[in-house]
């Protein structure tokens, strides 16, 4: 999900004025990840937008976002199972593969 953006386009001509901010390499390369990942092509529309306290959420990928989907139905299933008093023993794979799979993203 991607933030709302500004208009680049129409303020552009309105900003007259500058921030200068130093920032380390490594500052400098992690605000460039995290604007590309909520969707941003500069990093100062980012910055604008998380100063004026926009709501900022990173982009899913959308094989991400299949994959969790996949995940999701297959935890259904198993609850479903459990709640209804059967045996989930024969899914048990499934779920380590789903976990294996959700840690991964978490690291």
């Amino acid at each position: 999900m991607k933030a709302e953006k500004s208009d680049e386009t129409t303020t552009e001509a309105a900003r007259t004025l500058r921030i200068d901010v130093r920032v380390s390499p490594d500052e400098k390369r992690k605000l460039q990840e995290k604007a590309q990942a909520a969707g941003y092509k500069k990093v100062s529309a980012y910055l604008r937008d998380v100063g004026r306290g926009a709501e900022i959420k990173e982009s899913v990928p959308p094989d991400l976002r299949r994959q969790l989907v996949g995940i999701g139905t297959n935890l259904n299933q198993i609850a479903r199972l459990a709640q209804a008093g059967k045996s989930f023993s024969n899914h048990e794979a499934q779920l380590v593969e789903a976990l294996k799979i959700i840690r991964g993203y978490l690291v």
